[in-house]
């Protein structure tokens, strides 16, 4: 066996708030974990220098041993590793991670947007199983989408397609930190939902809706709703079989699920509608790990491949 074939991949998940890391073992499972806190008042370079912190600590040895994806929280280069930038991660533009992690690691290391590689985990390993078109929506602090035609990763000309938070859907909405108004994000994210409802968080809000709030419930329809309006828009821009959602603000309740599909139902044609599954994700938050895991293994394969031509 190749020393290429050997290597151990760890997979890594960059969010405002955490920096999760896991390593994998040959058949796919995870087989260690570790997280920080994500430093994000450190810059680039401190966020980088905890990246290669956790994966040292997951997947102790030699460098040339490893092989490590990380999903990032924006619009990223995959060929160069360039964070074009992230939203909710403060001073990050055109930040060349891949050459900090690399740099700092002494090995070789993929980055790709958070997202994508969620849509791949949960397409190859969770609730997108079987489905040759599909995506993988998270709402959480911010809102993304990773996209799968035909079974492989879609990213686009410039590999930042799946920005679906930043749709525009209200010209005249709020602000949104990308700086235009009345996104998706703006509209229906977590943040958005606890500055609507004048509380520290989208779970804080969930929890007065479920103790009678009328107000708070009102928050919860209404970002539902424009929630819903988006899927059902990409429905029909797509003609999707499946589109999976997670994230924390999904776990809203019942209601906040409801609120959605009759959106999606208000805007989406029936034929397109009925043919697209539009279920709960089913890899938790080891989705993106997951994904980052089945991208090292497509790129290590591909170089196996390549090397015995």
């Amino acid at each position: 066996m190749s020393q290429t074939q050997q290597l151990t991949i760890v997979g890594v998940d960059l969010g405002g708030t955490w920096v999760r890391a896991a390593s994998f073992a040959s058949d796919g499972t995870i087989a260690k974990r570790a997280r920080v806190r994500t430093a994000s008042t450190l810059g680039p370079q401190g966020v980088a220098d905890q990246i290669c912190a956790v994966v040292a600590e997951v997947a102790p040895g030699p460098a040339a041993g490893r092989l490590t994806a990380v999903g990032v929280p924006g619009p990223v280069d995959p060929v160069t590793g360039v964070v074009e930038g992230a939203p909710n991660l403060p001073g990050w533009r055109r930040v060349p991670l891949r050459q900090m992690v690399e740099a700092g690691l002494g090995g070789p290391c993929l980055v790709d947007h958070d997202a994508s590689l969620a849509a791949l985990g949960e397409h190859r390993q969770g609730a997108g199983r079987g489905f040759s078109n599909f995506a993988y929506i998270t709402v959480s602090t911010g809102i993304g989408a990773g996209l799968v035609f035909g079974g492989r990763l879609y990213r686009g000309a410039q590999g930042t397609a799946g920005e679906f938070g930043h749709m525009v859907i209200a010209p005249d909405g709020p602000v949104c930190s990308c700086g235009n108004h009345g996104c998706l994000e703006a509209l229906a994210s977590g943040t958005a939902i606890a500055r609507a409802a004048g509380m520290e968080s989208a779970a804080a809000v969930s929890r007065a809706a479920l103790a009678g709030d009328h107000a708070a419930a009102e928050v919860l329809n209404i970002a539902a709703t424009h929630l819903g309006l988006a899927v059902g828009s990409l429905i029909n821009l797509l003609n999707l079989d499946a589109i999976a959602l997670g994230g924390g603000v999904l776990g809203a309740g019942p209601d906040f699920w409801t609120a959605m599909e009759q959106g999606v139902a208000r805007s989406s044609f029936a034929s397109a509608r009925a043919h697209c599954r539009v279920v709960p994700a089913e890899l938790g938050e080891d989705q993106g790990l997951f994904g980052a895991f089945e991208l090292a293994a497509e790129r290590r394969l591909s170089t196996v491949i390549g090397r015995s031509a």
